[in-house]
């Protein structure tokens, strides 16, 4: 649906206005598309991050400032999300012996068996954003790491 249409608006007074409000409104909609299936199993869209770029380094630890830096909303509260993952049992935080000021952060076997759960649900999930093919998602994909610069 046409953004216009979706938010009930006339016309922009240009297109690159008429982008941002679109980037916008697809980012929210995309955030209402993954809140329910993370929620459902028992997380959320941050936390789900920070699993992933925990296995990512695997057997490796990771520290706090690399979790703050991959993070896709940089704007999380790192700290706050380590702590409610170690409540659930999917991480473990140690000081790193090398460098005392350092935090370490670790998957648990239950954070490696949540993350095993959702990899198995999330093609599924994936197919509701097939509507593109797969040349227009990577062209559209290539044209927001452009916008980015």
């Amino acid at each position: 649906m046409r953004i216009e249409d979706e938010i009930q608006q006339k016309d922009f007074k240009d297109d690159h206005r008429r982008l941002v409000v679109n980037l916008l409104f697809t980012n929210n909609w995309l955030n209402q598309q993954f809140i329910p299936f993370f929620k459902k199993l028992g997380l959320t869209l941050q936390q789900y991050n920070v699993l992933s770029i925990v296995r990512g380094q695997q057997p490796q630890p990771v520290c706090f400032g690399e979790l703050q830096e991959r993070m896709i909303d940089r704007n999380s509260n790192v700290t706050r999300l380590v702590d409610k993952l170690i409540e659930k049992g999917y991480v473990t935080r140690d000081i790193c012996q090398a460098n005392r000021r350092m935090i370490e952060v670790r998957l648990t076997p239950a954070g490696i068996e949540k993350l095993q759960q959702i990899d198995a649900q999330m093609p599924d999930f994936y197919k509701r954003f097939h509507n593109l093919s797969q040349e227009e998602a990577v062209l559209a994909s290539n044209l927001l790491d452009k916008l980015r610069g």
